[in-house]
């Protein structure tokens, strides 16, 4: 994308002021002149760039369709147990914990971010080495985010923003590309406009943010697209999917969205024989197109 606007002849102040804050804001990642310039304009069809964007979500949150799809195992889901290491034998695959308990498994499926999934495995391949240690995740913005309901961070003037927008992004620093971005979640989710508070959501915070009003501070890698891995590291997953009975899946298998990283589970519970849970034309074709891209020609595609 960078080369397109430098053909363009923008300017530092649309590509700073406008097109980055923009991006940064959909994407939460701050690479984004180093993007395919398709997938750059491919957002544009998605979000209206006016007005807070509409979204569907399940009644709730995302939590109830996890309850709604593990009902029938819940009991053998084992959380706060970090993974020490992984194990591969050709027969099955030991999952050894960080005190050093060990389980063994049919099949293991990662989801979490590549340079995890490559500490966690004992003898990775040559391909998985390379293809999990080429990711790279962008840590200087965007890294740390807060939860609260301290509208002070927001402008006070006719705008509005806490009923007209969806995000407030604010520049600070020498640098023309320090943002702290505010997602205003209440104009966005359904789910939200139940509360009495508004729901904000503040990362690379600058602002000062009342204590009080907290609910949760979080730490995150965010994934770089750009045009070597959208290219050449995406497809050459399928490669290592289902190898040593190993299959991978989240942002850093097909492109950041929680729809695509949402599919690319699916993708590989159906790998392994589950099947496809929902009764959706739409998002079944979507789920078909992006398993394809993840698996290729060996992609079990949802029926219907």
């Amino acid at each position: 994308m960078g080369t397109v606007l430098n053909l363009a002849g923008f300017s530092g102040d649309f590509r700073y002021k406008v097109l980055k804050p923009m991006f940064v804001n959909f994407l939460m990642a701050t690479n984004v002149f180093d993007m395919p310039a398709a997938l750059f304009t491919r957002y544009l069809e998605f979000f209206d760039i006016e007005t807070a964007t509409p979204m569907q979500t399940w009644d709730q949150g995302t939590r109830r369709i996890y309850e709604n799809l593990s009902a029938n195992f819940r009991d053998r889901i084992c959380l706060n147990r970090p993974v020490r290491k992984v194990h591969r034998r050709s027969s099955h695959v030991v999952v050894e914990d960080e005190d050093g308990v060990k389980e063994t498994f049919d099949e293991v499926i990662f989801a979490c971010n590549a340079n995890q999934t490559l500490m966690m495995l004992d003898e990775p391949t040559m391909l998985e080495r390379y293809i999990l240690s080429s990711i790279r995740y962008e840590s200087e913005l965007h890294n740390h985010t807060i939860v609260h309901f301290d509208s002070s961070v927001l402008p006070d003037n006719e705008a509005k923003p806490l009923t007209t927008r969806s995000n407030h992004i604010e520049q600070y620093g020498s640098r023309p590309d320090n943002y702290e971005i505010t997602y205003i979640m209440h104009n966005q989710q359904p789910w939200a406009h139940r509360s009495d508070k508004p729901c904000l959501v503040t990362y690379n915070p600058i602002s000062q943010i009342d204590g009080q009003k907290i609910v949760g501070r979080w730490w995150f890698q965010h994934i770089v697209h750009d045009v070597r891995h959208v290219a050449w590291l995406v497809p050459l997953f399928r490669f290592i999917q289902g190898k040593k009975r190993t299959w991978h899946c989240g942002a850093h298998t097909l492109i950041n969205s929680q729809e695509t990283c949402f599919v690319s589970g699916l993708a590989a519970a159906t790998q392994i024989g589950a099947d496809y849970p929902f009764d959706d034309p739409e998002a079944r074709r979507s789920f078909n197109h992006y398993g394809s891209i993840l698996y290729g020609g060996g992609f079990r595609k949802a029926k219907g």
